[in-house]
């Protein structure tokens, strides 16, 4: 099965400063992938270089098998990317926003009815579908993004920080809707510091320090402490 994403020794320079040194990973389908990493470490430029919105100075990324520096709107079109703060038009229902976003860049049209099993799917109850968007919390907008990647047939879901600011049952609720999704076949790739969440959903851990994937690590053989002490541990080399 092709891989939801794929980079090959990607650099990425910013003057005198190297901010990813010669990265290669890899997110199959349907596998989610954590990049944890301190500040600077260089997990912000990678997201962004695997969004399509920077280019890197060397190595390949692939997504579903495109090349974006080759076919970037068909690597794009496989990709939905959800910021820290999912942005929603405040006046639109969550069901307005779906169809609004789906329509941007996409002939995709479905009906009321796919639209609001998509965001049931993604954990949105169903009483907050025709709600305001101005209404939601964070956790309930992230599930907005969450239907858009799944009635998209994203290949890739890139996601910065997404437990950042969520209580812990709201966090809980979002993991259960990543692991659906990705259980649907999407790869994800998530920046975030959140350790104890990482190893409750990831299939895989990469620690990134200094521009580099210092550290993999199966969540499923060590305890969140376990993976806590090594990325301290390499943070400080």
């Amino acid at each position: 099965m092709t891989s939801a994403l794929s980079l090959s020794n990607v650099t990425k320079r910013y003057g005198a400063n190297t901010s990813v040194d010669a990265i290669s990973l890899e997110v199959p389908a349907g596998a989610i992938v954590a990049l944890l990493g301190p500040n600077g470490a260089g997990k912000s430029t990678t997201m962004k270089m695997c969004a399509g919105f920077i280019a890197p100075d060397e190595g390949t990324i692939a997504v579903a098998g495109r090349d974006i520096a080759a076919d970037r709107d068909a690597a794009r079109l496989a990709t939905t990317f959800l910021p820290e703060n999912v942005v929603l038009y405040e006046e639109l229902s969550g069901r307005e926003n779906l169809e609004h976003l789906l329509a941007i860049g996409s002939p995709l049209r479905l009906s009321r009815a796919e639209l609001d099993q998509a965001l049931i799917t993604a954990g949105l109850q169903e009483e907050a579908i025709t709600r305001r968007a101005s209404t939601y919390s964070k956790g309930m907008r992230q599930k907005v993004g969450l239907a858009l990647a799944l009635s998209r047939q994203s290949a890739l879901l890139l996601l910065d920080e997404p437990t950042s600011g969520l209580d812990p049952h709201s966090a809980a609720e979002f993991n259960a809707a990543l692991r659906n999704a990705a259980a649907r076949g999407v790869g994800v790739l998530m920046a975030t510091h959140d350790i104890w969440r990482a190893r409750e959903v990831a299939t895989q851990v990469l620690v990134m320090t200094r521009g580099r994937i210092a550290l993999q690590l199966d969540p499923a053989s060590l305890s969140a402490e376990e993976i806590e002490r090594r990325f301290f541990l390499e943070a400080a080399a």
